[in-house]
């Protein structure tokens, strides 16, 4: 019963944080387009940080579009993989600190700066509270993990070894002659 209380807590976590991040990128917008609207300058660095925030918002479902679409060993997987890194705490911190400060800088002038920088500031806390659900189910699933170590050859090991030691004049098993042996060695 308290597993699935702490599940459902941690599921309305990320929901919280997908929604909020999503408002956050229309506010942004708005007061983006509504100071470009009215003339001040600053309206444009709120449209830059709209447009990084819509993106980064929406990269979970371009993820499964992406996965589905691109193949593994591509270069655009590899730019996509540095892309979805930008999760948890460090998705948080880039709203928190590098974000929501300069939307306090002039609140004279910028009045509707101030709900939008608090908004960043709470999605960057919801996010950076976020990684403690990733981080518990990477162990989670580590747990579930058998700890035995792998061993590619674990199987054929146990006959090249006899082989080697026990050398038969079988066709089908083991090492016929010593020309067998150093055709091998030649390779």
């Amino acid at each position: 019963m308290e597993n699935s209380r702490e599940e459902c807590c941690w599921k309305s976590l990320v929901v919280a944080c997908r929604v909020l991040g999503i408002i956050t990128a229309l506010v942004l917008w708005g007061v983006g387009v509504e100071y470009v609207f009215h003339g001040a300058l600053f309206g444009i660095y709120y449209l830059i940080i709209a447009i990084v925030v819509s993106f980064l918002e929406v990269v979970f479902l371009l993820n499964h579009v992406v996965e589905l679409c691109v193949r593994q060993t591509s270069l655009f997987m590899r730019m996509w993989d540095i892309v979805l890194c930008l999760d948890d705490w460090k998705k948080g911190g880039l709203y928190f600190v590098v974000f929501s400060p300069p939307c306090f800088v002039k609140p004279a002038e910028v009045e509707l700066g101030i709900p939008a920088g608090c908004l960043l500031i709470v999605t960057g806390i919801l996010y950076m509270l976020k990684t403690l659900k990733t981080k518990r189910d990477e162990e989670k699933e580590d747990r579930m993990l058998p700890n035995t170590p792998y061993d590619r050859f674990e199987d054929d090991q146990e006959y090249i070894e006899d082989d080697i030691i026990n050398p038969t004049n079988n066709l089908s098993v083991g090492m016929t002659s010593v020309a067998d042996q150093s055709e091998i060695l030649d390779l």
